[in-house]
C-alpha cells in the first residue's frame, strides 16, 4: 500500500473515541444521583423474566454487530484510502524476426533515394517487435545502423539520411570501393550484417533498393542470392530503373525470385504506400519462433474489494442502528 500509515491514524482515532466515551461514562456515573432517577419497583423481578433476557442478548448482539460493521466499513475505507497495491508479472513475447534495409546510395539513384527512405520509414513504422538494421553502399558497403528493436533510434538514423540527401551529402567516404555500383558485394554486405545468421532460428530478410546498374564487383546479385536462400534469408526487392525488359532488372528479378521473396517497381515521385504495406504484411507472415522476453512488473491500485466490503457492512450497520432505534 501506498499509505499503510492510515492504518495507525485509525487505530489512534478509535483509541481516542473510546477513551472519550469512556470517560463521559465514568464521569455520569458519579454524577447520578436520588434526584435525577427514576425509580421503578420490582426491576429485579422484571429482569429475571425469559423474554427480558432474550430481549436484551439480542439487543446487546445487534449492538455489537453494529459496532463491528461501523469498524469493518471505517478500515476498510482506510484500506481504500492507503491504496492497496496489486502487484502483476507479465511475460512478453517478441517475434524473432531480423529486417536490414539494404539501400544503393550511388549516383544513379540520386533521384530516388529521398522516396526511398521514405519507404523504409514506413516500413519500420509498421513493425512491431522486430530487429532492424539499415546498411548503404556503393563500393563497399556500410552499416549505418546495426540490428536494434530501438525504433527511437532506427528512426532518427533514416531522417539524418534523408537530411544528407538534401543538402547534397557525398557518401563517398562512407562507401568509398574500388570501383561504383558493386551491388553485388553491396547486397552480401547486408547479409553479414544480419549477424549470426548461419545458426540462425530467426526469420530473416533483406529489403535492397537499387536499380541494379553496377560496375566491378567481387560476386553478382543472384550469387548473393544463391547463399541468402541457403539460409533461410528473403530479399525484397525495390527496383528503381528505367525498363522492367532490361537486362539489369531481369537479374534483380531472379535474384528475388531465388530466395521466394518479391519485387517492386517503384519510379520517381511515386506514392509508395501500397509498397511498404505489401512488404510488411509478407514479413509478419514469416514463420518464426517466439522469445519470452523480460518479464515485466506492474503495480496496480485495487480498491474494489475494499469499496465492496465498506458499502456493505455500512448498509447492514444503518439496518442494525435503525432496529435498534439508536
Amino acid at each position: 500500500m501506498h499509505y499503510g500509515w492510515l492504518f495507525f491514524v485509525s487505530f489512534a482515532t478509535i483509541a481516542a473515541c473510546l477513551l472519550v466515551v469512556w470517560g463521559r461514562h465514568l464521569k455520569r456515573q458519579q454524577e447520578r444521583t436520588i434526584k435525577n432517577v427514576a425509580v421503578i419497583a420490582h426491576t429485579s423481578a422484571i429482569k429475571r423474566l425469559p423474554a427480558y433476557r432474550r430481549a436484551k442478548r439480542n439487543y446487546c448482539i445487534m449492538l455489537c454487530l453494529a459496532l463491528v460493521c461501523f469498524l469493518v466499513t471505517f478500515f476498510s475505507l482506510t484500506a481504500v484510502a492507503a491504496r492497496p497495491i496489486e502487484r502483476q508479472e507479465r511475460n512478453t513475447e517478441n517475434e524473432k524476426r531480423d529486417l536490414i534495409l539494404c539501400l544503393d546510395v550511388s549516383g544513379s539513384m540520386t533521384n530516388y533515394q529521398k522516396q526511398l527512405l521514405e519507404t523504409f520509414s514506413k516500413i519500420v513504422d509498421g513493425m512491431h517487435g522486430q530487429r532492424i538494421g539499415i546498411t548503404i553502399f556503393d563500393g563497399k558497403p556500410a552499416n549505418i545502423i546495426p540490428l536494434s528493436d530501438d525504433y527511437d533510434a532506427v528512426m532518427e538514423q533514416i531522417d539524418d539520411l534523408a537530411k544528407n540527401i538534401t543538402s547534397n551529402f557525398s557518401y563517398t567516404n562512407i562507401v568509398f570501393g574500388e570501383s561504383n555500383s558493386a551491388i553485388g558485394d553491396g547486397v552480401m554486405g547486408c547479409i553479414n550484417n544480419l549477424g549470426s545468421y548461419k545458426n540462425s532460428k530467426r526469420a530473416q530478410s533483406v529489403v535492397i533498393a537499387t536499380d541494379n546498374e553496377y560496375g566491378d564487383q567481387t560476386v553478382d546479385i543472384n550469387q548473393a542470392a544463391r547463399y541468402a536462400n541457403r539460409y533461410g534469408i528473403t530479399f525484397y526487392g525495390i527496383y528503381n530503373g528505367y525498363s522492367s525488359s532490361n537486362k539489369n532488372y531481369l537479374e534483380f528479378e531472379n535474384a528475388i525470385t531465388i530466395t521466394g521473396g518479391t519485387l517492386y517497381m517503384a519510379r520517381e515521385n511515386q506514392e509508395t504506400d501500397d509498397i511498404s504495406e505489401s512488404i510488411i504484411g509478407k514479413i509478419i507472415k514469416q514463420e518464426t519462433e517466439k522469445s519470452t522476453g523480460a518479464p515485466e512488473i506492474l503495480y496496480l491500485d485495487s480498491p474494489a474489494a475494499g469499496i465492496i466490503v465498506a458499502a456493505i457492512s455500512f448498509a447492514i450497520f444503518l439496518g442494525l442502528i435503525w432496529r435498534l432505534h439508536l
